[in-house]
């Protein structure tokens, strides 16, 4: 039985997903602070590398501590410290707060963030809060629990604007394109929405700055566009009364009468609202594989077109934890490992997802197989990083 279970979370064919640490940095990119990832210098070149893509317009205050052998050993957090204020004072402004990351050594070693964070709000002047990360978890989860952490240590009024929506969860890894973005916007406002918030990634012609993210407590609803706004969203729903709704409208033009019909209704009810999971059908043929928010949307957007379509979730991150939408959660199981992936792969006649997921085995056996399934290929870049991006700006 142990075996078993061990064989479930192996990968042998396909990648696993970018790690929490590049979902932290990620999540926090534009807003003025500074992310520091206590680890050896690897962490940074992977993200810096392969989960992000922004660098080559936009830089950001994202840097690792270097941390040796020796001092984690000893425990030298002095060095971490210093570093740190000496790094605030090369930067040509001050960073608006200070992210501190986890990564695996100090985490087994037991590493006191609270404390640092205590110490370095004493030593800078500068709002300090620690994201739980240990590079033992996907994207989804780091960055659910940067957002999570920024809006707890940042947030503070309330003052709710007539229609006014914040965007939680509009990072790179689900939205690499800035026209996704622009258009995002466009269908927004034309529905009557005024944005008050993004909490993500912007564009040329929507960017996103510190004081934008902090005026998310004056919003009227939030819209939970991917897996890694969803903590933030039950924050600001728990301390603010701002509902939300789940649900990407760019999937169709039906599905998002769908979302804006909720969004709507959860201003005037408060109440939460998935827009995507009653429209999901488990024993459908047709199968839309990755992240939860993104190819839930594009599973409902398919039965709304006439082809009843299932999730398979892919990310650690669970949507529907609220007891509002607890009920509805189990249509959208996470299936951890490659061997289940394969093992629901084999159960479809038509999937939509990243390539590599083609690749998946259970017991040495494909989970798909091309003489009797079609795959529409749909890349995801923390799946597939660079592999299969387009360069386009349309």
């Amino acid at each position: 039985m142990k075996n078993e279970r061990i064989k479930r979370q192996v990968y042998t064919h396909i990648p696993v997903y970018s790690g929490d640490v590049s979902g932290a940095a990620s999540a926090l990119y534009e807003f003025g602070g500074l992310t520091v990832i206590h680890d050896p210098s690897g962490c940074n070149s992977t993200y810096n590398t392969f989960d992000e893509l922004r660098w080559m317009n936009r830089e950001s205050a994202i840097y690792i501590s270097g941390l040796k052998e020796s001092d984690a050993i000893n425990g030298n957090d002095r060095k971490l410290l210093d570093d740190i204020c000496e790094t605030i004072s090369s930067l040509s402004e001050k960073p608006a707060f200070i992210a501190l990351c986890n990564s695996p050594v100090p985490d087994i070693i037991g590493t006191d963030f609270a404390a640092l964070c205590h110490l370095l709000e004493k030593m800078t002047g500068i709002p300090t809060f620690y994201v739980h990360t240990n590079a033992m978890h996907d994207y989804t989860v780091g960055g659910a629990n940067a957002l999570e952490a920024l809006a707890e240590k940042m947030l503070t009024g309330k003052k709710c604007c007539e229609q006014s929506v914040n965007l939680l969860g509009l990072t790179p890894f689900e939205f690499p394109y800035d026209a996704q973005i622009d258009r995002l916007y466009d269908v927004l406002e034309s529905a009557g929405f005024r944005i008050c918030a993004n909490w993500g990634k912007g564009t040329a012609k929507h960017p996103v700055s510190f004081r934008d993210m902090s005026s998310a407590s004056q919003a009227d609803v939030s819209l939970v566009l991917s897996s890694i706004g969803i903590k933030a969203a039950e924050y600001l729903y728990e301390h603010f009364g701002i509902p939300y709704v789940i649900g990407n409208p760019l999937a169709s033009y039906d599905f998002a009468s769908i979302v804006f019909n909720d969004l709507k209704a959860s201003i005037s009810s408060k109440k939460l609202k998935n827009s995507y999971l009653s429209l999901l059908d488990d024993k459908a043929s047709t199968a839309f594989i990755g992240e939860s928010v993104t190819m839930g949307s594009e599973a409902a957007a398919s039965a709304l077109a006439g082809t009843p379509a299932r999730l398979i979730r892919t990310t650690e991150c669970e949507i529907g934890d609220i007891a509002q939408l607890h009920a509805e959660s189990s249509r959208c199981p996470f299936f951890h490992g490659e061997t289940e992936i394969a093992e629901q792969l084999k159960k479809a006649a038509v999937i939509h997802g990243d390539p590599l997921f083609k690749e998946a085995r259970s017991h040495g056996v494909r989970g798909f197989d091309a003489d009797r399934q079609t795959w529409v290929d749909e890349p995801h870049l923390a799946m597939s990083g660079r592999l299969y991006l387009q360069d386009r700006s349309e």
